[in-house]
């Protein structure tokens, strides 16, 4: 006795095959262009942690209630809703701020050093008008829904001492 092979239709075969595939690209490109977001990092100002020329990933979901002090951030610039700033928060709304020395105050007390990676070397490249090697800045209060940022490379870096506290609105995504 022979047994008798069932024939699956083309049309079957094909669904089975194509349906979970497609099923898998549609989620995994609205993963990559909807909820991670790729950044290329074209400045110097987080290094050493965002080397220029890497690719950063932000989470666009998150609770503004979970950001805290040392998450990296993607900020819409206040100064051109077209640009944007990576930067690391340093301060929740009620707080104060202050750099003395490269030291950076909260709320009276010298924040965690190792917040902030120090650079393989002590080279600073050319300092931008304006702005010195310690560059301190007297105390700022952060206001309601704001937070106060900072970039790593802060000789170089744009962040809240040039923009202000940035507003949760302003706040696009956060460092995966």
């Amino acid at each position: 006795m022979s047994k008798q092979k069932n024939k699956v239709p083309l049309k079957t075969k094909l669904i089975v095959i194509l349906l979970p595939m497609s099923i898998g690209l549609g989620v995994s490109l609205f993963v990559k262009y909807k909820i991670l977001l790729p950044v290329s990092i074209s400045n110097g100002y987080m290094e050493p942690t965002l080397k220029k020329g890497d690719t950063a990933y932000f989470n666009r979901f998150y609770r503004k209630s979970q950001l805290g002090v040392g998450d990296i951030v993607l900020v819409v610039s206040p100064l051109d809703p077209n640009s944007y700033v990576i930067a690391r928060i340093i301060g929740k709304a009620g707080d104060s701020i202050w750099v003395q020395k490269r030291m950076v105050f909260r709320n009276g007390a010298i924040l965690d050093p190792t917040l902030f990676p120090e650079p393989q070397t002590q080279l600073i490249a050319l300092i931008p008008q304006g702005k010195t090697e310690h560059d301190d800045m007297k105390e700022v209060s952060v206001p309601e829904k704001s937070f106060f940022v900072l970039a790593d490379n802060r000789e170089n870096g744009v962040d809240s001492r040039t923009l202000g506290p940035i507003q949760e609105s302003q706040i696009y995504a956060v460092l995966w």
